[in-house]
């Protein structure tokens, strides 16, 4: 290598992989910004000599002709052969940005990264909102690749979903082949960014839905016919053989056609409207699904969606995205608007739209799903190599089992994780965790949530081994009153509690994570009510970690019968400074660091 890079995340290796991409692009992005200048230099150039010529020629003399002639075509074509060096100056742009991102989820810039994901937070998941899932700092904006909206959506279903084991396996064993396919990552991720993709995925999931409407043949004949008589007579007046009234004529011909064609005409309008940016994104990303060459047989299955029935899906979207933007254009275009409105552009264009429709809008979720899923297990792919030291869990079925060694936090960095061992089985399924403050009782349960999270959507996890069955979790940790909606703390964790024991009555076993649990009310009552709650998660056959800093709390264990165990954090305090080290240890913790937090931070206790 030529040089370590600071990397708080992942592995040297692939940091190595994408600086030496990056260092790449950075060189030709010079070299190409250099041919650019030179392109813009010699269109100045040779249009200044243009305009001379074109005064030259304006003031009489007919030998200017043949050079503003030459002069002309020599502008036109360095034109055209500016624009695909143009093109491939912005793609070379946006390659430096995706490797440099590349590098950034890898050291601790990752949260300045675009995606958050903040449209899928939701207070009402069981689990989502506790493991920062979602949001600024979160477990999808480190990890999400995905370009399209249906792609980041279903990148949020597989982290809020529990899967069936088998498909955990699945998802693990293509997420694996896809892990070194950086070229086709940096493929797509070189395609423009698109807007309205909201509208775009209504319009087309009511397409697959909806019965079409095209326009009545007869209608759809006479505006060709009398489309194509405008153009005979548009050339026929622009070389003075017929008058100007004559076109007239024929446009006032269209007008009924267009009246009578309106309902099928304001339906498409109204349904494409700025749709077709999205389209050509979603053609772009179909393309490179379609043609890359996959081994994995399940990846091939997926990617043959895309090519069913001999019909390439991105060639028929970029077909509906000419489409749209041919009407749009004949709708808005006010240079186009005349032409259009001569030719009846717009109720031809309407019945193509709408004759695409009947012929491939039941092929349109099929697509979207096969390359959403695609994209998806890219962006697993793509964290497995981010982080090839990592291990793949192990999804067992059977009895509930949680068992993991040297378990840390994914989106800590590799300096700051502490790892600790974690074990649940139906004969032990509790782990009471006491400890001070800030000791690392909460960090040690999103931990595990997040891990989980991570062995769902297929990909490696934080841990040296992992072994675990597909859990429905629960989890209680940052809960908040609400003045607006007049409920307490304590209410408020009450009816999270309650959330998680209903879960139990699902056929899938349930992992549960409590924190600091029935904070809020005084030590009698939680004592009683935290030991009721336990014990009913654990007759309805539920396993879990509760972790509390009131240790008569910690006495619950001895009324377990065997099926819990005490283990705890410690802090150092040090002339006046504490310290902590984050390791789990067997038993109860000994003594508590409130009253020397309050005394460092200033209050006379």
């Amino acid at each position: 290598m030529s040089g370590e890079l600071p990397i708080e995340f992942g592995t040297q290796e692939a940091a190595e992989t994408y600086r030496q991409r990056l260092e790449s692009a950075t060189r030709q992005l010079l070299s190409l910004r250099k041919r650019d200048r030179r392109f813009v230099r010699a269109r100045t150039l040779l249009f200044l000599i243009l305009m001379v010529e074109g005064a030259w020629l304006a003031g009489g003399d007919g030998r200017a002709l043949i050079p503003f002639s030459v002069t002309a075509g020599i502008l036109m074509l360095t034109i055209l052969a500016h624009r695909p060096a143009l093109r491939r100056l912005r793609s070379t742009i946006r390659i430096q940005k995706w490797y440099s991102s590349c590098i950034q989820r890898l050291t601790n810039h990752w949260k300045e990264l675009p995606d958050p994901g903040e449209e899928f937070v939701s207070s009402e998941h069981p689990w989502s909102g506790d493991l920062d899932l979602f949001g600024t700092g979160s477990l999808f904006q480190k990890m999400c690749q995905c370009r399209a909206l249906p792609s980041r959506r279903l990148l949020a279903r597989w982290m809020t979903d529990v899967p069936e084991a088998d498909t955990v396996r699945r998802r693990q064993k293509m997420a694996e082949s896809l892990r070194d396919e950086i070229d086709l990552r940096e493929r797509l991720a070189i395609i423009e960014d698109a807007v309205n993709w909201k509208a775009t995925e209504a319009t087309l999931n009511r397409w697959a839905t909806e019965l079409a409407k095209t326009v009545p043949p007869w209608i759809v004949t006479l505006s060709a016919i009398f489309g194509v008589l405008g153009v005979v007579l548009l050339f026929m007046v622009a070389t003075d053989v017929l008058e100007i009234y004559v076109l007239l004529l024929v446009l006032l011909v269209q007008v009924p056609l267009m009246v009578l064609a309106r309902p099928q005409i304001k339906t498409v309008v109204a349904a494409v409207d700025s749709v077709d940016h999205a389209l050509r994104q979603l053609s772009c990303i179909l393309t490179e699904l379609e043609t890359h060459s996959f081994d994995d047989p399940d990846i091939v299955q997926l990617q043959q969606v895309l090519t069913a029935g001999g019909h390439r899906a991105s060639v028929r979207i970029r077909s509906l995205s000419r489409l749209i933007g041919w009407l749009n254009n004949s709708l808005r275009n006010q240079f186009l608007i005349p032409f259009a409105w001569l030719c009846g552009l717009t109720v031809l264009l309407t019945d193509r739209i709408e004759r695409w429709r009947v012929k491939y809008g039941t092929l349109i979720p099929g697509w979207i799903d096969a390359s959403a899923e695609l994209e998806v297990l890219l962006t697993v792919g793509a964290w497995s190599f981010d982080n090839a030291d990592a291990n793949l869990p192990n999804v067992l079925d059977g009895a509930p089992v949680f068992a993991a060694k040297s378990l840390g936090h994914p989106l800590l960095s590799n300096q700051e994780c502490i790892r600790n061992d974690v074990q649940l089985t139906r004969e032990r399924p509790l782990m009471l965790i006491s400890g001070s403050n800030m000791s690392g009782k909460s960090t040690l349960l999103r931990a595990i949530g997040a891990n989980l999270v991570l062995t769902w959507c297929g990909g490696r996890v934080n841990s040296e081994t992992l072994s675990t069955t597909p859990f429905q979790m629960g989890t209680v940790m940052r809960v908040s009153d609400s003045l607006m909606e007049g409920r307490s703390l304590f209410f408020s964790v009450v009816r999270r509690l309650r959330q998680v024991v209903d879960l139990t009555d699902r056929d899938r076993p349930v992992l549960f994570l409590l924190d600091e649990i029935l904070n809020g009310t005084n030590s009698n009552d939680r004592r009683r009510g935290a030991e009721a709650v336990i014990r009913s998660l654990l007759d309805r056959g539920a396993v879990g970690l509760v972790t509390t800093h009131d240790l008569e709390l910690t006495r619950i264990v001895q009324s377990l019968d065997g099926r819990a165990a005490n283990y705890h954090f410690e802090d150092q305090i040090t002339d006046g400074t504490m310290t902590f080290d984050y390791e789990l240890r067997d038993g109860v913790v000994e003594r508590s660091n409130a009253i020397e937090l309050m005394r460092m931070m200033g209050l006379d206790v």
